[in-house]
C-alpha cells in the first residue's frame, strides 16, 4: 500500500516538471516575438515623424475670410416712440324719434348706407290726423261766428250812428270779435303742433353715413328716451390718442405725423393739443386727421409714430455686428489693416487682424443699433460671424477674395 502511494507522487511530480518546461519554452518563443513587435513599431514611429517634419515645410499658412463694413460717426440718433390711438367718427350720432308712437315701417338695418334726408323709419299718424280733422271743424266754426259778428258789428255800427243804439253794444261786438279770432289763432297753432308731429313721424337721416346699430322694430312702442338707430359719418374720421405731457411740447399744431393703419403707413396732421391731462392715464390727449381718405372704422386701434432726437455721438451698426464680451458688456470686432512687408508676405496688404472693443448699446431697433465707445473717426469693423474669429486673429477681406476667384457673392 505505502509503496502504491509512492509510485503515484513520483508519477505526479514528472508530469508538472514536463509541463513546466513546457511553458518556459513557450514564454522564451513570445518573448523573442514581442521583442521583434516593438524594434518594428519604434522604427515606423521614427520614419512617420521624418515624414511629418518634411512635410511641414511645404504647407502654406490658411487665412479666414471675413466681412468687413465701413461705419462713420453720427452726431444725434432717432428714437420712434409708437403710441396707440383710435378712430372716432366726427359724426356719430344716436337717432330716435322725437314724440312717443307706435313703429309702422323700418326702411334699413345694420349695416346699410344711407343719404342725407332718407327715411329710415316711420311711426302710425292716423290718430294725428284725426286731431287735425276736429281742429279744422273748430276753426270753420269759429271762422263762421266771427262773420256773423262782423255783420251784427256793421249793422250795430249803423244804429249808434243813428242814436238807435249804446255804445256798449258795440263795445261788447268788438270784444267777441277779438275772442273768436284769438280762438281760431290757437287752434291754427295747435294744427300747426300736429303738422310737426306728422312729420317727425318719419325719422330721417340728418347726415349721410352708415348704420351701425338698429334697435326698433315695426310694431314696438318707440319714446324720445329710446334710441332706434346708430347713425356714424364714415368719411369724416379723426384719430385720438394720449402722448406725456413732457412730450406734448415738442409737437404742434399742423405737424405730420405716421399713422400706423391697416397694415399700412400714412400721414396725418395734428389738430389741436390738449391743455388738459387726462386724469386716468396721465397723458395729454391729441386730435389728428388723415391727410389722405383711408378704409377705417369707428373705434378701429391704431398706432401713431413721434421721432425724438437724442444728440449723442456713436455708430449705426448691423445686430449681426455685436456679440457678448466679458461681465455682461457688449464688444465689436474691429479689422486693423496690417502692415505691408515684401520680404516675408507679400499679400500683407490684403491681411487684417481682429481687435475687439468693449461698446456701450444706446439704441436698437429691428435691424440695427447705435453703439457708442469707439475712438472717433472712421472704422472698419466685421459685420456678421463673429462666433468664428477671435481678437488677434489675422483675417482677409471677403470682397478681397471674390474679387480676386472671380466668383460672386
Amino acid at each position: 500500500m505505502i509503496s502504491h502511494l509512492i509510485n503515484e507522487y513520483r508519477d505526479k511530480n514528472k508530469m508538472t516538471a514536463s509541463t513546466f518546461s513546457q511553458n518556459t519554452l513557450f514564454f522564451t518563443k513570445n518573448h523573442r516575438a514581442i521583442k521583434i513587435l516593438l524594434s518594428c513599431t519604434l522604427i515606423v514611429l521614427a520614419l512617420s515623424a521624418c515624414s511629418e517634419k518634411a512635410t511641414d515645410n511645404n504647407i502654406t499658412t490658411h487665412t479666414q475670410s471675413a466681412h468687413f463694413l465701413k461705419i462713420q460717426p453720427k452726431q444725434h440718433y432717432i428714437i420712434d416712440r409708437r403710441y396707440l390711438g383710435q378712430v372716432k367718427s366726427k359724426q356719430n350720432t344716436a337717432l330716435s324719434f322725437e314724440y312717443p308712437g307706435t313703429v309702422n315701417a323700418v326702411y334699413v338695418d345694420m349695416g346699410d348706407s344711407v343719404k342725407k334726408g332718407q327715411k329710415l323709419a316711420s311711426q302710425h299718424t292716423e290718430v294725428l290726423s284725426f286731431k287735425t280733422e276736429e281742429l279744422q271743424a273748430r276753426v270753420n266754426q269759429f271762422n263762421a261766428q266771427i262773420k256773423l259778428n262782423l255783420a251784427n258789428l256793421s249793422r250795430i255800427k249803423s244804429l249808434t250812428n243813428d242814436g238807435y243804439s249804446s255804445k256798449q253794444r258795440l263795445d261788447e261786438l268788438n270784444a267777441e270779435n277779438e275772442v273768436l279770432m284769438a280762438n281760431v289763432s290757437g287752434l291754427k297753432a295747435q294744427i300747426r303742433a300736429i303738422n310737426y308731429q306728422i312729420n317727425k313721424a318719419i325719422l330721417t337721416a340728418p347726415f349721410s353715413g352708415v348704420i351701425t346699430k338698429k334697435m326698433v322694430s315695426t310694431g314696438e312702442q318707440s319714446s324720445p328716451a329710446k334710441i332706434a338707430f346708430q347713425l356714424i359719418q364714415q368719411s369724416n374720421n379723426e384719430i385720438t390718442f394720449g402722448i406725456p405731457a413732457v412730450l406734448a411740447n415738442s409737437v404742434k399744431t399742423n405737424q405730420l405725423l405716421t399713422v400706423e393703419i391697416n397694415d399700412g403707413e400714412h400721414q396725418g396732421r395734428i389738430l389741436s393739443i390738449s391743455k388738459q391731462i387726462d386724469p386716468l392715464n396721465r397723458t395729454v390727449q391729441l386730435r389728428m386727421k388723415l391727410t389722405t381718405p383711408v378704409n377705417s372704422y369707428n373705434g378701429q386701434l391704431v398706432k401713431v409714430h413721434i421721432n425724438k432726437k437724442v444728440d449723442q455721438q456713436g455708430y449705426w451698426i448691423p445686430l449681426t455686428a455685436v456679440t457678448d464680451g466679458v461681465r455682461g458688456q457688449w464688444q465689436v470686432f474691429l479689422a486693423i489693416k496690417d502692415k505691408p512687408n515684401s520680404v516675408v508676405d507679400i499679400t500683407a496688404k490684403d491681411l487684417f487682424t481682429i481687435q475687439s472693443a468693449t461698446v456701450q448699446v444706446l439704441h436698437a431697433n429691428k435691424t440695427s443699433i447705435y453703439i457708442s465707445g469707439l475712438p472717433e473717426g472712421e472704422h472698419l469693423i466685421i459685420s456678421e460671424g463673429l462666433h468664428r474669429f477671435v481678437s488677434g486673429q489675422r483675417v482677409t477681406s471677403l470682397a478681397d477674395i471674390d474679387k480676386a476667384t472671380g466668383t460672386a457673392l
